[in-house]
């Protein structure tokens, strides 16, 4: 058995004109939604043995504050993940080391959302609406080498959104 975690970066600067796509930082609402998510995986005791990161400067930021609460310092950040489709990640997938089994995937969608959308038979229903910024799914895979890994088999145990758990409270009316 295999655990997977796909994570899309938080949300990111406008490209604008002086930005290239690859060098877009996140916004401050980004940099709070990846505490969020490092504080939800403290939170929930959650550890892997390896992130796989999107060289592109905001998910190399949004993993910034995971760093502390993942469980593991062997990290691989590459272009090779850069706004990968679902095909390509599956395959980045695959070729991951059996010694890993517990995993972190942090990139982008469209590649991210329908890889989500293909890796289970039953998509939850809070994921209807997108798999927004700083949206992290959860996944069981009933295999034992990475290279087994195909569509549509595996079981979403967690998904988290940080727009649903704020930070910090709502300002009272009248303050």
């Amino acid at each position: 058995m295999k655990i997977l975690y796909l994570l899309r970066h938080a949300h990111a600067e406008d490209r604008g004109t002086s930005l290239s796509d690859f060098d877009r930082p996140l916004q401050e609402i980004g940099l709070n939604e990846a505490q969020v998510v490092a504080t939800y995986i403290k939170t929930k005791a959650l550890s892997f043995d390896f992130v796989m990161c999107s060289a592109a400067l905001r998910t190399q930021q949004t993993l910034e504050p995971l760093r502390s609460v993942i469980g593991t310092t062997d990290i691989e950040v590459s272009e090779n993940f850069y706004n990968s489709p679902e095909d390509k990640i599956l395959k980045n997938l695959q070729n991951i080391s059996d010694d890993w089994n517990k995993v972190l995937y942090i990139g982008h969608n469209p590649g991210i959302a329908f890889t989500a959308f293909k890796l289970t038979k039953t998509f939850p229903e809070v994921l209807v609406e997108g798999v927004t910024p700083g949206t992290l799914i959860g996944f069981q895979l009933p295999i034992n080498h990475w290279i087994e890994l195909e569509w549509w088999e595996g079981e979403v145990i967690d998904v988290f959104q940080p727009e649903t758990h704020p930070s910090t409270p709502p300002a009272q009316e009248g303050s």
